[in-house]
């Protein structure tokens, strides 16, 4: 009797060990964190939690971001009143990553015939004036 309470206290004990730290704090709390800006301005502030990317439009509205803080992964949304052209080709080694987060603002399908890519995002514009890129 004793030496199984003996084997169930070691087994408890090692699952505590494995379940304890960073793997245990971010099964509960992912290091996710995610920002809304009404302006690049804003998103440049010195408030401002999450960077953007610097080929984001000045005159960009509404940015909406989401990053894993540990991974570096992205997905970001925003409208341009006045849509431009950003970025190039992908190439063809990264053109088929997908978005690596998801969240209720982000489409449930990309029109991806026209992506392109910029300093490591993927960028597809959508909807009018809505841009949506992911960093994978």
């Amino acid at each position: 009797m004793k030496r199984r309470a003996l084997l169930a206290g070691l087994a408890a004990a090692g699952l505590v060990a494995t379940l304890s730290g960073c793997t245990l704090a971010n099964a509960i709390t992912p290091p996710i964190e995610t920002q809304l800006y009404p302006t690049k301005a804003d998103a440049q502030a010195s408030s401002a939690t999450i960077a953007i990317p610097s080929w984001v439009p000045d005159d960009a509205q509404m940015i909406r971001i989401k990053e894993n803080s540990e991974t570096g992964e992205a997905i970001m949304q925003f409208g341009d009143p006045a849509p431009e052209a950003i970025g190039g080709p992908c190439d063809a080694s990264i053109a088929g990553n997908e978005p690596p987060l998801d969240d209720t603002w982000w489409p449930q399908a990309l029109d991806t015939s026209a992506l392109t890519c910029q300093d490591g995002w993927h960028i597809s514009f959508m909807y009018g004036s809505q841009y949506f890129a992911w960093k994978p």
